[in-house]
C-alpha cells in the first residue's frame, strides 16, 4: 500500500515538474541569462562590431561615476519617478474613493471607462498627440491659455518645465489602471466595518485615514512599486517628445541606455548603465517594503 502510494507521489511530483518546466525554461532564457550577460558584457570594451571585445573590468563604471551627464541622467530619472508615483497614487487614491461612494451611479460608469481608455493606448500615439498639445508655439494648450489672456507656458520647451510635463503625461496615460486597482480593493472592504464606525459616529475624514487607507495598504504599496518600476522604464516619450532634450533636461536612464548603445557605439558603458538601472530598481523596491512593513496591514 505504501509503495502504491510513494508511486503516485511520484508520478505527481514528475507530472508537477513537467508543468513548471516550460516557464522555468522561459524564466532562464529571457530573464536569468540576459541579466548575467548584461553584467559580463559590462565588463568589456569595443563597439557594436568588434568580434572579440577585451576585457576592460570596471572601466566603464568608472566612466560612468566620472560622468557630468549620467548624474544629470539620474537626478532627472530620480525626480521623474518621484513626481510620477506620487501623483499617480494620490490621484488615483482619491478618484478611486470618490468613484466608490457613487457604485451604483451613471456617472460612474463614464467616468470609469473615459478613465482607462489612456491606458490602452500605446505610448507612442499618446506622445505625438501630447507633443501637438504642448507645442510652445501652435499647440492647443497654448492657444487656450491665450484665449483666456494668460501668458504661453513653455511645457517641453524649457529645461524648467520639460520634466515635469513628460511626467504629467505618465500620470494621465497610466491613472486609470491603478484607478481599477484601487477600486477592487475598496469594493472588497467588509460593509460591516463602515457600520461599526457609523454607529460611533466617527467623522468621514477619519474613517478614511484610520480605516480605508489601512484595508487597501496591500494595494497602494503594490501600486507603488508598479509605479516605481514602470517610471524607471520610461523610454517612448523621451524618445518622441524630447530626445532627452533640452540641454539634457529630460534623458532618463533607459534613454542614455539607448543613446550609447546604438548612437554612440559602446556597448560596454551601455550595459554598465543598465547593471545601474537594476541595482536601482532592485534597492528602491525593497526599501519600499521595508519602508511600508509597518504600515502595510494584511486582513
Amino acid at each position: 500500500m505504501m509503495g502504491k502510494m510513494r508511486k503516485g507521489e511520484g508520478k505527481d511530483a514528475l507530472m508537477g515538474y513537467l508543468l513548471a518546466a516550460p516557464a522555468v525554461i522561459l524564466l532562464l532564457l529571457f530573464t536569468v541569462y540576459p541579466l548575467i550577460y548584461l553584467v559580463y558584457r559590462s565588463l568589456l570594451g569595443g563597439n557594436l562590431i568588434t568580434k572579440e571585445p577585451p576585457f576592460v573590468g570596471f572601466q566603464n563604471y568608472r566612466i560612468l561615476i566620472e560622468s557630468s551627464d549620467f548624474h544629470q541622467v539620474l537626478k532627472n530619472t530620480a525626480i521623474y519617478t518621484l513626481i510620477t508615483v506620487v501623483f499617480t497614487i494620490t490621484l488615483a487614491v482619491v478618484i478611486a474613493a470618490w468613484l466608490n461612494g457613487k457604485k451604483h451611479s451613471r456617472l460612474n460608469e463614464v467616468v470609469q471607462t473615459f478613465i482607462f481608455t489612456p491606458h490602452i493606448i500605446s505610448m507612442v500615439s499618446v506622445s505625438t498627440l501630447f507633443l501637438w498639445l504642448m507645442d510652445s508655439r501652435s499647440g492647443f494648450f497654448n492657444a487656450v491659455l491665450s484665449m483666456l489672456g494668460l501668458e504661453p507656458y513653455t511645457f517641453l520647451a524649457s529645461p524648467d518645465t520639460a520634466l515635469f510635463s513628460m511626467a504629467m503625461v505618465m500620470v494621465w496615460k497610466g491613472l486609470g489602471y491603478y484607478v481599477l486597482l484601487i477600486m477592487a480593493a475598496l469594493q472588497n472592504i467588509p460593509a460591516s466595518v463602515y457600520e461599526a464606525a457609523e454607529m460611533d459616529d466617527t467623522p468621514g475624514i477619519r474613517i478614511f485615514f484610520k480605516i480605508t487607507l489601512p484595508m487597501i495598504s496591500p494595494t497602494i504599496l503594490f501600486t507603488s512599486v508598479v509605479a516605481t518600476i514602470a517610471s524607471f522604464k520610461v523610454f517612448d516619450s523621451v524618445s518622441i517628445m524630447t530626445g532627452g532634450g533640452p540641454l539634457n533636461s529630460t534623458n532618463t536612464l533607459v534613454y542614455y541606455i539607448y543613446d550609447y548603445a546604438y548612437r554612440y557605439g559602446k556597448p560596454g558603458q551601455a550595459c554598465a548603465a543598465g547593471v545601474v538601472l537594476l541595482i536601482f530598481v532592485c534597492v528602491i523596491t525593497y526599501v519600499q517594503f521595508k519602508v511600508s512593513r509597518k504600515r502595510v496591514h494584511y486582513q
